[in-house]
């Protein structure tokens, strides 16, 4: 299996996870998932956000320059909230970006579901993160169809539950940065191959929003598979097939000289 393995040939991938930070879920499933890859994890579980998109894409970019491949360029991979830095590091160091895999991604946060985000964040400096924090602790339970479907797997139900939000100002900060988001403008001009992978009924990020993104990149490959906002997680052994089938059929990007 090419997952981790300590040969510089397989392709590195930088993994950004979703809005709290916490690869551990995206670990659990990399075997299957990441298995053309030898990841390496941006863990932003206690990121302050400073700086802003910037400063969060600038902090990821050195978890590749701390590698052993150092500087030389990496598959860079976006899940959910994970995708605006993504973008982001592919629009402003494209010499350091082959690839992009984008899980439950957007360019943009669709209307019909920033309302809701906005009334969230209103409501949150409103109470404060003293009585947030309960808040977010109790939706946790309730998303879980949502992000896993009705039918997941006890274990994977189990690791969802179990995460946590760590830095409550950090994870406000990223919801923000969620809202603000908008990669429409520039989004022409990321040349490099991107993998774009939607659920087909995700009530976190609309598919609608994937299949826009996939749209307008001009060198994007969209992927519908039938299930929620984490069914890279759920499905990840037919996510696997399909990226190496995607890398292979990138061969210069894949075999580029490292």
């Amino acid at each position: 299996m090419l997952y981790n393995a300590p040969n510089r040939m397989t392709p590195r991938l930088l993994v950004i996870p979703g809005l709290d930070g916490d690869p551990s879920l995206l670990r659990s499933a990399a075997p299957d998932l990441f298995q053309a890859f030898r990841p390496v994890w941006f863990d932003h579980r206690l990121d302050d956000v400073a700086g802003g998109i910037d400063g969060m894409a600038e902090r990821a970019l050195a978890m590749l320059d701390a590698d052993e491949e150092a500087q030389q360029p990496a598959y860079v991979c976006g899940e959910s909230f994970g995708s605006t830095l993504a973008l982001t590091l592919a629009h402003r160091y494209p010499d350091r970006v082959r690839g992009l895999v984008l899980l439950s991604g957007f360019a943009w946060y669709p209307r019909s579901s920033a309302w809701s985000a906005q009334l969230g964040l209103v409501m949150w400096r409103v109470l404060g993160d003293r009585l947030t924090r309960p808040l977010l602790e109790l939706w946790r339970p309730i998303g879980v169809p949502g992000a896993l479907g009705w039918r997941s797997p006890p274990a994977i139900r189990r690791a969802y539950l179990s995460q946590a939000v760590h830095h409550l100002p950090g994870y406000r900060g990223k919801c923000e940065i969620v809202v603000a988001f908008d990669a429409r403008p520039w989004l022409e001009h990321i040349a490099c191959p991107a993998f774009i992978l939607v659920g087909t009924w995700d009530p976190v990020v609309p598919p609608k929003a994937g299949v826009d993104l996939a749209r307008r990149l001009p060198n994007a490959r969209l992927h519908r598979l039938g299930g929620g906002h984490l069914v890279h997680l759920l499905r990840a052994a037919d996510v696997g097939a399909l990226l190496r089938d995607w890398l292979a059929d990138h061969p210069g990007e894949s075999s580029r000289a490292a």
